[in-house]
């Protein structure tokens, strides 16, 4: 479910004239205010014309929830954000937006926000998910699928590949001696805060599988995307084009970023069969993506299902909190089962259960 915005657009165009008038210190304008349709569950996005100085310049908000509105995460750290982004534009060749403005202040439009440079291209929906149909993706051939997953697996290897030798990376998590314990604490954490005192048997399981299960090789800890999936990339055609949404970002083991790309593409396909489609059965396949990953320079992340099963555990958490929201907001009605809220229970019993 994407992210309601109250804010009314016109209120927002006058804010953002006066704020820009300011930082050029010549007359602005903005025109063509929107909010993007078919992705966007967390932060508010903003699309705009800045119009200056004679130019038209296509641009983007991103803005932080308010807190007191149901958000999908308890913390929102844009400055965090805005440095993963920079990091990865200043050592890496994977595309990302170039951020022009920070405001940390919530006195304009009500919280903090940061503006980007826009970047023209199309990304695989979530909101109808793209495996339902409908989406750029349904007139590719196998070919073109097959370099879009190729082409998508690879800005993992090259963001992996990053060296970190002296970066201020204190935006993410500190370092650990067992990274995938520290994630999973703090993934208990977030279920805590998430599950409003309702406990989920199925999600309960799953964190015991995941302790019982733990690699022991959890390889090098690297810079992680976090929200790693197609949903996330714009695209011209096969070609990623930008890299968005860095609010996931953390210090973890490369598998982390490799299993929620397959597990998400999994989770959005298994959504369409049960609705009796089609969807892209021989998309990112598992063992697809493996090979991908490593044929593009990436580490070998070991075992490859755990962190699919770490990912499905991250997504149902979140998934009691998305379908909580949908309840407060009327659009949605509680279940007698509070487990029915895990959008995807079955797939992930199946994913514990699998030997």
């Amino acid at each position: 479910m994407p992210l309601p915005s109250k804010r009314n657009p016109q209120d927002i165009a006058r804010s953002l004239e006066a704020w820009f008038t300011d930082k050029f210190e010549h007359q602005c304008s903005i025109s063509d205010v929107g909010i993007p349709t078919g992705t966007g569950m967390s932060s508010e996005t903003i699309l705009f014309t800045l119009h200056h100085d004679g130019l038209d310049e296509q641009m983007v908000a991103r803005i932080r929830p308010s807190m007191e509105d149901w958000p999908v995460f308890p913390v929102y750290d844009l400055d965090a954000q805005v440095k993963a982004i920079q990091l990865v534009a200043s050592r890496s060749a994977v595309p990302v937006p170039n951020i022009r403005f920070v405001e940390g202040s919530e006195d304009l439009l009500g919280d903090p926000f940061f503006v980007m440079d826009r970047v023209a291209g199309v990304a695989p929906p979530d909101m109808m998910p793209y495996t339902f149909g409908g989406s750029v993706l349904d007139d590719f051939s196998a070919t073109e699928l097959r370099e879009l997953q190729r082409n998508s697996v690879n800005i993992l290897a090259q963001l992996h590949a990053m060296s970190l030798d002296g970066a201020d990376t204190t935006f993410a998590a500190p370092h650990s001696n067992n990274p995938l314990q520290r994630l999973l604490q703090e993934q208990r954490s977030y279920y805590d805060w998430a599950r409003n005192g309702i406990s989920y048997a199925t999600i309960e399981a799953a964190f015991d599988w995941l302790v019982a299960n733990m690699p022991t090789d959890h390889g090098p800890t690297v810079l992680s995307w976090g929200d790693a999936r197609i949903g996330n990339i714009l695209y011209d055609r096969t070609q990623p084009v930008a890299v968005l949404d860095w609010e996931m970002v953390n210090l973890a083991p490369a598998g982390v970023d490799v299993g929620w790309m397959s597990f998400m593409h999994r989770f959005f396909q298994n959504l369409a069969v049960n609705y009796g489609m089609t969807g892209f059965p021989d998309f990112m396949l598992p063992a697809d993506v493996l090979a991908d990953y490593v044929s593009a320079g990436g580490f070998d992340v070991g075992d490859l299902h755990w962190y699919e099963v770490y990912g499905a555990t991250r997504f149902a958490a979140i998934s009691i909190r998305t379908s909580g929201r949908q309840i407060a907001y009327g659009e949605a009605v509680q279940p007698d089962n509070p487990e029915d809220l895990i959008m995807h229970k079955d797939l992930l019993v199946q994913m514990i259960s699998q030997e």
